[in-house]
């Protein structure tokens, strides 16, 4: 697997996480209110400001993966803030736990699991050794 991913440039990765997190970021600020009565959980001003934060983010990572000066020197930054990301995703998660409805689980899980593969996937294709096939 880690050779598959050695395959795509930190560039496509990067702009992949923006492919995935900005939609979802979108939809958390355009229907926040919606969204907190089918998610239950904390309430909208909470889904408004994660919205906001992630699209923010999301901004910072297109610049990121255009400036490649940037992307070398920040790379590992951006891991980090991807795994504490998935890790406050999770906290939070366990937090409203008993207020979550089945569409709060899902935008809360998306935000643990997608950062923590995005983190990996930047980890490995920010790596410069390839492995053979067979390794």
């Amino acid at each position: 697997m880690k050779n598959f991913v050695r395959r795509f440039s930190v560039k496509q990765i990067i702009l992949s996480d923006v492919f995935l997190s900005a939609p979802l970021a979108l939809a958390l600020i355009l229907a926040a209110e919606p969204i907190a009565q089918w998610a239950g959980g904390p309430g909208a001003t909470f889904y408004l400001v994660v919205g906001i934060v992630m699209l923010l983010w999301c901004v910072d990572m297109v610049a990121m993966a255009i400036n490649e000066r940037w992307q070398e020197k920040f790379l590992n930054l951006m891991i980090v803030v991807d795994v504490t990301w998935g890790l406050l995703s999770l906290t939070l998660m366990v937090w409203f736990a008993a207020s979550l409805q089945p569409l709060g689980w899902v935008l809360f899980a998306l935000n643990v699991l997608v950062p923590l593969d995005m983190a990996w996937m930047k980890r490995i294709a920010g790596s410069k050794a390839f492995e053979t096939e067979f390794s």
